[in-house]
């Protein structure tokens, strides 16, 4: 057990070593324990490409626990004896550089990018209750379009010349990885500049056909988002990540960006494509909605929502489901004239899906029947919509 008082203990064996060999964690060797602890992160994912075991893809260290790694969504503790405060505050330690240090001293906590050779890792620190809690994830390196199983509608989306893309979703659905494909897609296809704004940088591009030019905010690159958000219209891109959209500023200088005839990417927390607009709204007063919609009906490209769900198919964690809002005339007028639910709900008539629209009924629909998910999971997935769903795949099409 870790001790209660953890100046008296100097420091406890770490796993990845022996049992019979321990290794106490000190100041001098913090990061290269933290390093072994990643390095079996990225071997997990290794062997999964060797068809042998799933690949771990999350590490969290807590006091009182061994290091714990999620895999296959599950969390699963490392056979290794149990860390002290004391430890953790070590291994945290040696990841952070002065810098770092100091923010993590003023603010009792910290997001940062690590990289441990060509890998990079988003690392958050925060101090808990019980001392310091260490979570980090494992970004892969950008593959192919068609290995992240995305629809072929996100395609037409990358390739648009200009506008306001949202990409929305909950903490963990793949919206970052999602638009990661999309501008890897332009990048590997088109003569364009590509500009991403990050915090932090987690995919890194190799430029291809494409310039590209990922800029990273915090004490190592430019000091905050307004600044960075100021400086990318600036910069002349044809495609661009925004980040997420956190507040007003943040809303309003992508939408710039959009308005200067550029494709901007931006991220939202929520669920659903209506939802992407109360979200928006709830950064003003009643004043100004009327503007601010405004502005999104002339410049918004499309709103996406993103679900992650288990998947059937063997060697495959996850599946994407979705539901893409694509404005026509008629819901761009709807949304100017505060009439968005109208909008959204036009994405079931046929003439808005010729132009790109899906459902969640829609996308749940086909990864059912081309048996991608469980049956009775995405009827979960779909809510009030599950009748319709219900009748869908029993060849019956409800409007």
């Amino acid at each position: 057990m870790a001790s209660q008082n953890p100046s008296t203990q100097s420091g406890s064996p770490v796993g990845g070593l022996p049992a019979d060999h321990p290794v106490t964690i000190t100041a001098e060797n913090g990061k290269e324990m933290m390093d072994r602890l990643l390095t079996m992160m990225a071997q997990s994912a290794k062997e999964e490409e060797a068809g042998h075991h799933p690949k771990a893809t999350d590490l969290h260290i807590n006091p009182g626990r061994p290091p714990d790694f999620r895999v296959e969504r599950v969390i699963r503790s490392l056979k290794s004896q149990r860390l002290s405060e004391q430890d953790i505050i070590h291994l945290s330690n040696g990841m952070m550089n002065e810098n770092q240090q100091r923010r993590f001293q003023r603010d009792h906590c910290i997001d940062m990018s690590y990289h441990l050779g060509a890998i990079r890792y988003r690392v958050n620190i925060v101090q808990s209750f019980v001392g310091r809690s260490i979570s980090i994830r494992r970004f892969d390196e950008i593959k192919d379009f068609s290995a992240y199983n995305l629809p072929e509608n996100y395609l037409q989306i990358s390739e648009q010349d200009r506008g306001f893309v949202v990409m929305s979703g909950s903490t963990g659905s793949g919206k970052t990885t999602s638009i990661a494909a999309m501008l890897d897609h332009v990048n590997r296809n088109f003569q364009k500049k590509i500009v991403t704004i990050e915090d932090p940088i987690e995919y890194v591009y190799t430029p291809k056909k494409s310039i590209i030019v990922q800029i990273e905010i915090g004490e190592e690159g430019i000091p905050n988002e307004e600044i960075a958000l100021r400086n990318l219209v600036r910069m002349d891109p044809d495609a661009g990540l925004a980040g997420e959209m956190r507040d007003r500023n943040s809303l309003e200088a992508a939408l710039k960006t959009a308005q200067a005839g550029h494709l901007i990417f931006g991220t939202l927390h929520c669920e659903g494509v209506g939802q992407a607009f109360d979200r928006i709204l709830a950064y003003y007063d009643t004043v100004e909605q009327q503007r601010i919609l405004g502005t999104l009906a002339d410049n918004v490209g499309a709103i996406i929502n993103q679900r992650l769900l288990p998947c059937l198919k063997p060697g495959i964690d996850v599946v994407p489901t979705y539901e893409i809002f694509i404005p026509n005339p008629l819901t761009r007028r709807y949304i100017r004239e505060l009439r968005y639910t109208e909008a959204v709900a036009e994405m079931e008539k046929p003439s808005m899906k010729e132009i790109g629209c899906v459902t969640y009924v829609d996308s749940l629909y086909r990864l059912v029947t081309e048996e991608w998910v469980d049956y009775h999971e995405a009827l979960d997935q779909a809510g009030d919509k599950a009748e319709k769903l219900k009748s869908r795949l029993k060849g019956i099409d409800m409007l």
